[in-house]
């Protein structure tokens, strides 16, 4: 009769069960780091600009086009000279309503695309949009509207946004 050895339980270094799952676990991170993307959002810099009485009078007929978002909605800002007749007379964006006030608690998006795409078939030749927002405006409704002041690849509105601290 043969005689049964008797198996010795594995009595290796503790650290190699660990170590082989390390191992699997490393190429299905790297593989999985694929499917992650990051978006980027191009924005301009305030600039610092010179004296209206300063500037050269090609400067003085610029759209200059500011959206401002507060609580109450959107507040539109232009040239004096290009003033269309549903936009606030006010200069103050505080005291004055908004051009386009909140819907039910939200913001009006179609709205502002709507006023956007009539401002820019007025002024074809202007691409520079300034965008503003209070403090306690979140991050999301201000990319939202840059969204809908930038248009598509197709229909591009005003694709060069510069974005300025607050309420001006």
């Amino acid at each position: 009769m043969a005689k049964r050895r008797e198996v010795d339980s594995y009595e290796g270094d503790p650290l190699i069960p660990v170590l082989n799952l390390v191992c699997m676990l490393i190429p299905l991170l790297l593989y999985g780091a694929v499917f992650i993307q990051f978006m980027v959002v191009d924005v301009n810099a305030p600039k610092l600009a010179q004296a209206p009485a300063q500037q050269q009078p090609e400067q003085n007929e610029a759209l200059n086009l500011t959206v401002m978002i507060t609580e109450q909605g959107f507040h539109f800002k232009v040239n004096p000279k290009k003033r269309l007749p549903w936009m606030n007379m006010s200069t103050e964006t505080a005291s004055a309503g908004p051009d386009i006030p909140k819907r039910d608690d939200d913001w009006d998006f179609a709205e502002l695309h709507r006023k956007i795409k009539e401002i820019k078939e007025l002024n074809r030749e202007e691409v520079n949009i300034t965008i503003g927002a209070e403090d306690d405006i979140k991050y999301d409704i201000l990319i939202k509207a840059m969204d809908h002041t930038r248009g598509d690849q197709d229909n591009p509105l005003f694709p060069v946004v510069t974005l300025t601290r607050g309420v001006v």
